[in-house]
């Protein structure tokens, strides 16, 4: 074989071999990053049976301006500080 077929056939399997060490765990990222930036809080209501409010959760991060807010029937609306907007409809399951 010539010096330079062999430098190539090298090189090309050197490449390969670095390959793997690119590779890292999405999972492992996404869990991380979801730990880390979530600061969110749960609100207390003091709302009884029959009042506006009465069985809604919600959650706020005051540094992002951000809040979460869950019906009782389990309707999730995400708030970037301009309104509620509807992210997930429930659905009844008879």
């Amino acid at each position: 074989m010539k010096p330079c077929n062999i430098a190539g056939v090298l090189s090309v399997v050197a490449t390969m071999m670095s390959m793997p060490s690119y590779a890292d765990n999405p999972r492992e990222e996404a869990g991380d990053s979801h730990r880390i930036d979530s600061d969110m809080q749960a609100v207390s209501t003091d709302a009884t049976i029959g009042q506006p409010g009465y069985g809604w959760r919600y959650f706020v991060d005051a540094r992002k301006g951000t809040a979460v807010v869950i019906s009782p029937k389990g309707d999730y609306f995400y708030s970037h500080g301009k309104g509620l907007t509807l992210v997930f409809k429930a659905t009844d399951v008879a």
